[in-house]
């Protein structure tokens, strides 16, 4: 390894070599490893919402969300008097 950066020769490595490699990028390993837990928690949490939004409700006939649509205001405009 010239410099710290990897040569390609696979037969020159050994567990020195590896360990600075891995020191060199240690950033790259850091976000990969981050992703895998990210991915772990976002289907954890989409279980549990999962779970909240299948069990029934507590008063029956009523649901979770609005279903009623409410008619919107109409707002009358005042007349402009001229002088």
């Amino acid at each position: 390894m010239n410099n710290g950066e990897f040569d390609g020769d696979i037969n020159n490595w050994n567990i020195y070599t590896v360990i600075k490699y891995i020191k060199l990028h240690s950033v790259q390993f850091l976000l990969l490893f981050l992703v895998f837990i990210i991915i772990y928690v976002v289907d954890h949490i989409t279980n549990i919402n999962a779970m909240i939004f299948a069990m029934p409700s507590a008063i029956p006939g009523l649901s979770m969300t609005a279903s009623k649509i409410l008619n919107p205001i109409k707002i009358k405009k005042s007349k402009k008097i001229k002088k």
